[in-house]
């Protein structure tokens, strides 16, 4: 076989029902799915390198020039085909810092382009060089739609597409260009009955394998019990209230970046036995402890959602492999010894619930369900004060077209909870994205310094003389 051939990562031909529900969820705007990566270079690197690296880039994946096809009906899972009229014009694009430079304005101008749709007719990402930022430095902030890809497998597909080396490499690969594919909407719904008659087999032999688990009905009846309480826990039917002073939701996102050294914070978590997710996750919610402390309104629990990877190494890379954990988040407790060993038992407990899959298991249930219907579902995400997630990085140099790759900062989007927290660890720096509601949080200041003590209280826990501290970006 050929060696110019595309990356085996984003290749099927249509949306997973975890996709499709993704995708949908954008006819409600505050279910808008935009992931976004910020990334900060040493240099501004040669304009007419990054749009031959992003034609190259869109041919070693072809997703990037694929458009989103729907049926007739706005159901089912929709497919995947090569835009026809795919054109980086569009995609790349280009601008310049207008005020100071600042890493506020770079962050406020990255929260105005998060905050505008991506176009449902096009392949539904956008790639913007920001220039003009202190010392010569450059960044590039990308943004593209949650059902293109997981934390996981967008860094999976960063890690290839990105150089490890500052000069151009001549020999890398170089697949032709993808045909462009023309697919009908009715073709789509042909393609999902389908699917459905081919799914027939494998409900008859869960219907079987019921009847047979009915040899032994205690067995069978104390599993489905378990399953069924599981269910309303995963669901986020039987979290902890969510706090008075974060109740208010809008369609406004602010960015806030941190960064600590990683080994610092694994440090922490070898120290006390427990993991850098556990440690991540206590100097989270300690942040969010003082918080309401600082404000004169202390609570004792939030509920808190957390990505669980159900990511096989069988599984084909790009799209959304991920299930939901849920968590009374203990802001409540002040020693941050105690609150991260309690984190650590609530993350394992999460992490074995029986239904912890259900989503993915009712995923094709609710394909079938128009978007605006899917809204009503809404309550497994609005409910939460925090998501919070942890993605492995890249952890060595990376350049794009003659740059530097110094920072990797990354920003989930707000599907109704207060705060949406993402961690990505490059080059040994934990890099933290926040994107918070403005109508949530209110002093943004006060939360960023919230934040920055929680960590510092959790990063002690190393026991190191001079313990270290996290950094608030802006």
């Amino acid at each position: 076989m050929s060696e110019d051939r595309p990356l085996d990562w984003g290749t099927e031909p249509h949306m997973s029902p975890v996709d499709t529900v993704m995708w949908r969820g954008d006819s409600d705007r505050r279910l808008r799915g935009t992931i976004c990566m910020l990334e900060i270079y040493d240099r501004a690197p040669d304009w007419d390198r990054l749009i031959a690296a992003h034609e190259w880039g869109s041919r070693m994946a072809p997703r990037f020039r694929q458009r989103v096809i729907d049926s007739p009906f706005g159901t089912g899972t929709p497919s995947w085909a090569i835009d026809p009229e795919f054109d980086l014009h569009y995609h790349v694009r280009r601008l310049r810092l207008a005020g100071d430079g600042s890493m506020r304005e770079l962050l406020s101008t990255c929260e105005q382009l998060a905050m505008t749709a991506l176009d449902p007719a096009r392949p539904p990402w956008e790639g913007y060089l920001i220039e003009r930022l202190p010392d010569g430095k450059a960044a590039y902030f990308l943004k593209g739609h949650h059902a293109l890809t997981d934390g996981l497998g967008a860094i999976i597909a960063l890690a290839q597409l990105h150089s490890t080396t500052r000069e151009p490499k001549p020999d890398k690969p170089q697949p032709p260009e993808p045909a462009p594919v023309n697919v009908s909407a009715l073709e789509v719904l042909r393609r999902q009955i389908g699917d459905e008659v081919a799914r027939v087999p494998h409900r008859v032999d869960v219907v079987v394998s019921g009847a047979r688990a009915l040899v032994d009905p205690k067995r069978a009846l104390s599993k489905v019990l378990r399953y069924g309480r599981s269910v309303p826990r995963v669901a986020g039917l039987v979290s902890p209230p969510g706090s008075p002073l974060l109740a208010h939701r809008s369609l406004s996102w602010r960015f806030a970046a941190f960064e600590v050294p990683f080994a610092d914070l694994r440090a922490a978590g070898s120290a006390v036995r427990a993991s850098v997710n556990d440690v991540y996750l206590g100097g989270l919610i300690g942040g969010f402890r003082i918080y309401h402390e600082r404000l004169g309104r202390p609570v004792e629990a939030i509920p808190v959602a957390i990505p669980i990877s159900v990511r096989r190494p069988e599984d084909p890379e790009g799209g959304n492999r991920i299930a939901v954990g849920r968590m009374a988040g203990p802001v409540g407790i002040a020693d941050p010894f105690e609150r991260v060993l309690t984190i650590r038992e609530q993350v394992r407990a999460a992490r074995t619930e029986p239904a912890v899959d259900v989503f993915n298991t009712m995923g094709s249930v609710l394909a079938w369900i128009p978007g605006r219907l899917l809204g009503q579902f809404s309550g497994a995400t609005s409910g939460n004060d925090l998501q919070a997630s942890n993605v492995p990085g890249i952890p060595w140099e990376t350049f794009v077209a003659g740059a530097k790759v110094e920072r990797m900062y990354p920003f989930g989007p707000l599907p109704g909870c207060a705060v949406m927290a993402t961690m990505i660890t490059h080059n040994g720096i934990a890099c933290l994205g926040i994107n918070f509601d403005a109508a949530s949080i209110t002093e943004p200041e006060i939360f960023a310094e919230s934040v920055v003590a929680g960590f510092d209280e959790v990063l002690a826990l190393s026991g190191a003389d001079s313990p270290a501290a996290m950094t608030h970006v802006v």
